[in-house]
C-alpha cells in the first residue's frame, strides 16, 4: 500500500487525508508530541532525527517522495523522533485511527502495508550495521555498495554530502577526506552530484 498515491488507496483513507506544505527546516512534528497521524511524502525530503543528551544530532532516516513514515505511531501515544523538512516539502497526513480501521478490515491492504514497512526496516538495519564499522573508509565504501543497484556503477545524490555524513555517523570533514582518499586510490570518480564506483558492486 503506497500512502503517497491517494488514487490507489481505499476510499476511507482518501477522504481522511490532509496535506501540509513545509519550508526547508520546518518541523512537522516533535519527539514526544502526541501521535495523531501517519505520514507520507508527496514531494521533497523529510529527515527523522533525535538529539542525544549532549545535543548531538542523530539521523534515523531520510524520507523521500513516495515513501511513508511514522508508522510506529500506530501503536504509540507519542512520536519517537522529530520530523524536519530537509527541503521544501509536501506531506500527506492520515489519522491513525482511520488507518488502523482500514488495516483491520482489509487483509490485502494490511499485507501490502507490512511488506513496505519490512523493506524499510531492512534498509534501517543495514544503516545500523554500517555505522558499526569503525573504519571510515570501509563504512563509506560499504554504504556506496549498498546504494548501488545490481550492475550499476553511478550513484546520484539528491542532497548535500554533509547530510550523507550525518546519516553515516561521520563528520562532514571525515567524509570529504575519505572520498578524496578513495578517489586517489582509483576506487571512485566524483562529478557534480554523482559518485562513480570503479570497483565491482557484487
Amino acid at each position: 500500500m503506497d500512502l503517497s498515491n491517494l488514487d490507489t488507496l481505499p476510499a476511507a483513507l482518501r477522504s481522511a487525508a490532509t496535506f501540509q506544505n513545509l519550508v526547508a527546516g520546518q518541523v512537522l512534528f516533535h519527539e514526544r508530541e502526541p501521535a495523531q497521524a501517519i505520514f507520507a511524502v508527496a514531494a521533497g525530503r523529510i529527515r527523522l532525527v533525535r538529539y542525544t543528551s549532549e545535543g548531538q544530532l542523530v539521523i534515523f532516516q531520510v524520507v523521500r517522495a513516495g515513501e511513508s513514515f511514522s508508522e510506529s505511531a500506530l501503536f504509540s501515544d507519542s512520536y519517537n523522533c522529530n520530523a524536519i523538512a530537509e527541503v521544501p516539502s509536501r506531506a500527506i497526513a492520515y489519522p491513525k485511527q482511520v488507518l488502523l480501521s482500514v488495516l483491520q478490515e482489509r487483509a490485502d491492504v494490511a499485507i501490502s502495508f507490512m511488506e513496505r514497512f519490512e523493506r524499510k526496516n531492512q534498509w534501517l538495519k543495514s544503516l545500523i550495521e554500517l555505522r558499526s564499522i569503525r573504519s571510515a573508509r570501509e563504512r563509506v565504501l560499504q554504504y556506496l555498495l549498498t546504494l548501488a543497484q545490481p550492475s550499476a556503477t553511478t550513484l546520484t545524490f539528491d542532497r548535500p554530502l554533509k547530510n550523507v555524513a550525518s546519516e553515516l555517523g561521520l563528520s562532514p570533514e571525515v567524509l570529504y577526506r575519505t572520498l578524496a582518499q578513495m578517489e586517489r586510490e582509483g576506487i571512485i570518480t566524483r562529478a557534480r552530484g554523482q559518485i562513480i564506483l570503479r570497483t565491482p558492486t557484487t
